[in-house]
């Protein structure tokens, strides 16, 4: 393709996905790139600005409960509550929308467990730490009777803590029997994310059938017919891995009211019980982390069920994915190491084919996942103003304006700015060109991107470039280029891309955007970056670049041998599925050389999605959705606003006798509320999850018919 525009230098190319000013030199170290800590004995993956996540945080996995007989004597229930008590009736039928959270103290691996997917979610909750915290009728019952939660999550379910080679009870008798007498009298509901065999305090009717720790060698758990109901998000048949853990195998007592949820063999490996005096409870006999795929995958459900479907926020499941530089050029990476500069490597019209096949083709293998389809930042420096509008099936790079006008309806496309220039230090005048330019030239030819979203080039003028001494720093959002952000904000831009590996590119509440410092009309919303490199075509370039970071002998060793592109494949899919089942909407970052067809149809990038796609059907029964970078902007938004109203105030209260829940917040906002029925007004359904927006005028009760889980 001949150039058509006008030329200005193009910025050196990302090593990674997303990865900022950095040169691959192999065999030295990487110049202008920040270098993560010295690993430490938990041997953490290499964190750096510009790195994509090379695996999961790890965590030290915990030890066996303390061992300790007898139980905690339930006690009857007072005659009357009248007093604000917890006695034998509710002083009435109303509950707080919030979970409950019991932990021995902030060192207990539950809270963070279970904080992270209420996190996710965007729910209430507490926390209360039984070493030194006093649990009352007070802390569970407003002076007006309603209950302040309307679940209660354990990190385990004895709550003892050692102290000078003891262990003690962080609940006394008479706490363990406020908490109870509330679970029963509220009909509030209780989940144990971690227990054992044993009456102490109570009996889950378990027997021990063998214990002892799993690393990475996965367990495999089943769901049972009334763990699938519980779990309903995951396919009934998924096979869960537990890793990393500490594993009671138990068997249920015999003539106990309790019903195994998980199993693996004929061990039983949670369970549902009533208690003898009615309330509901489950409990895990296995451990969990927050960074840990059984994590992502079962503390949401544990959480559902307790409070009955009924929580403020929503979880759902995105793949959204970028393929930036459409038009430009890429170098090349080749498979001994060296680097073409090129500019070595263009889209051909065969490539363009080759991509909308094998994303019909994505659709086709993966029902849950029918509507996927990529998004595309453009530059539209080298479109070819005179090209047709006929596609070229075995075309080459002169042919890719042409393809991409037969082909426009099947993409989404984004402004990538005109000749990707690093936007770091240009002027006003520039920026402004640049932008307008290129949203002139996408719709010349029919591309129609939005006028709203700007994907700056390798995300430059957002904060990140190379300090004094070379090396790429994240100088945060203020300092920002000054000129774009005025530039496009005049442009009518409401949105520009960020990098989640740029700390102050990540926004303050999960799958939310940033309001730019510099001009707040303006959101940051953040792209997950990936290994697969920005300059690789095929499997054993990636491979080779890969191991020349993360190998043994590479700029961050973490692998002690040299990984194969199965297996870098295996490790990048893994870390995409682990942002698909978090609930994360952000996209995920590639380049043009990573659509080049490698043979038989194949590309690094369709490899990259199929892997994830495969994996996330295996365990998930849910569709996968897909947006468009203007609804993406959109949902950050609206997560944004529900995080804002819970943090001025707002709540909810379910009464149990009207059925209802009333929604109240101090200050005007808006939130998301799950729980209420399929034929409430805006509401939408995901799975058997049903959520609704609410918008809230200051201090004015909103409300909605319930519709708990049972």
């Amino acid at each position: 393709m001949v150039h058509t525009g006008p030329a200005r230098p193009r910025a050196k190319r990302l090593a990674l996905a997303g990865l900022t000013a950095l040169t691959v030199l192999l065999g030295t170290q990487t110049p202008g790139l920040a270098q993560p800590a010295a690993p430490n004995a938990a041997a953490q993956p290499p964190s750096a600005p510009g790195l994509g996540q090379v695996a999961s945080k790890k965590e030290a996995r915990p030890g066996p409960l303390p061992t300790r007989s007898g139980s905690v004597k339930v006690a009857p229930s007072r005659s009357a509550a009248r007093s604000g008590g917890v006695g034998t009736q509710a002083i009435n039928d109303k509950v707080a929308l919030k979970a409950l959270i019991l932990a021995t103290d902030p060192a207990d691996f539950g809270v963070a467990t279970l904080t992270t997917t209420l996190n996710r979610v965007g729910a209430g909750y507490d926390i209360l730490y039984t070493t030194t915290q006093t649990l009352s009728p007070s802390t569970l019952v407003d002076g007006n009777g309603v209950g302040k939660y309307n679940a209660v999550l354990l990190t385990n379910s004895m709550q003892l803590y050692e102290s000078g080679g003891n262990y003690l009870s962080g609940l006394t008798s008479t706490e363990w029997n406020t908490l109870w007498a509330y679970e029963r009298n509220f009909a509030v509901r209780q989940v144990a994310l971690y227990t054992s065999y044993g009456t102490w305090p109570e009996d889950y009717c378990l027997n021990s059938a063998g214990e002892g720790a799993v690393g990475e060698t996965p367990l495999p758990v089943s769901l049972t017919t009334s763990g699938a109901a519980v779990f309903d998000y995951l396919k009934s048949t998924a096979q869960i891995p537990i890793t990393q853990s500490y594993v009671y195998r138990t068997s249920i007592r015999a003539g106990c009211n309790a019903q195994a949820l998980m199993t693996n063999g004929s061990d039983v490996l949670a369970v549902s019980t009533t208690s003898t005096d009615g309330r509901e409870r489950i409990a895990l006999t296995f451990t969990a982390n927050q960074y840990l795929l059984h994590a992502d995958l079962l503390v949401y459900g544990l959480f559902r069920w307790a409070t009955k479907g009924l929580f403020l926020g929503e979880q759902k499941h995105h793949l959204n994915v970028d393929i930036d530089d459409w038009f430009a050029a890429s170098a090349h990476y080749m498979a001994d190491g060296t680097v073409d500069y090129g500019p070595a490597i263009h889209v051909t019209g065969h490539d363009a084919v080759n991509l909308d096949a094998k994303q019909t083709a994505l659709r086709t293998a993966h029902p849950l996942a029918s509507g996927f389809t990529f998004n595309i930042p453009y530059n539209g420096a080298q479109i070819d103003p005179f090209a047709g509008s006929a596609c070229s099936p075995n075309g080459d790079a002169n042919t890719l304006t042409a393809t991409t006008k037969c082909l426009k309806n099947n993409f989404r496309w984004i402004n990538h700015t005109f000749s990707h220039p690093a936007l770091n230090t240009t002027d006003y005048a520039t920026n402004h060109e640049e932008i307008s330019e290129n949203q002139t030239a996408g719709n010349a030819i029919g591309l129609n991107p939005p006028a709203t979203v700007l994907k700056t080039p390798e995300y430059s003028g957002l904060g990140v470039y190379n300090n004094a001494s070379g090396v790429l720093t994240d100088h945060g959002l203020a300092a920002s280029n000054p000129d774009l952000i005025e530039a496009a904000a005049d442009l009518g831009i409401n949105t520009v891309a960020g990098n989640m590996s740029f700390a102050s590119h990540v926004p303050a509440n999960f799958n939310g955007s940033t309001a730019h410092p510099l001009d707040p009309s303006i959101a940051v919303v953040p792209c997950w970056p990936t290994n697969i490199a920005y300059h690789t075509t095929n499997q054993a370039e990636e491979a080779h670049f890969y191991n020349s970071f993360y190998g043994p002998n590479g700029a961050f060793p973490y692998w002690p041998t040299d990984r194969t592109y199965a297996q870098v494949l295996d490790y990048e899919s893994t870390v995409g599925l682990q942002h698909v089942s978090s609930g994360s909407i952000y996209s995920h970052t590639f380049h043009i050389a990573n659509v080049r067809d490698y043979g038989s149809g194949d590309t690094l990038l369709t490899d990259w999605v199929d892997a994830v796609l495969t994996k996330y059907e295996s365990y998930y029964s849910v569709p996968l959705l897909n947006s468009a970078w203007t609804d993406i902007a959109a949902y950050t938004r609206t997560r944004t606003a529900h995080f804002a109203a819970l943090g001025a105030g707002a709540s909810a209260v379910y009464d149990r006798t009207t059925g209802e829940i009333t929604v109240t917040s101090p200050a005007a906002g808006s939130l998301q509320l799950g729980g209420v029925t399929a034929t409430t007004t805006g509401a939408g359904t995901y799975g058997t999850d049903v959520t609704v927006p609410v918008t809230l005028a200051a201090n004015t009760a909103v409300t909605f018919t319930a519709a708990p889980r049972a």
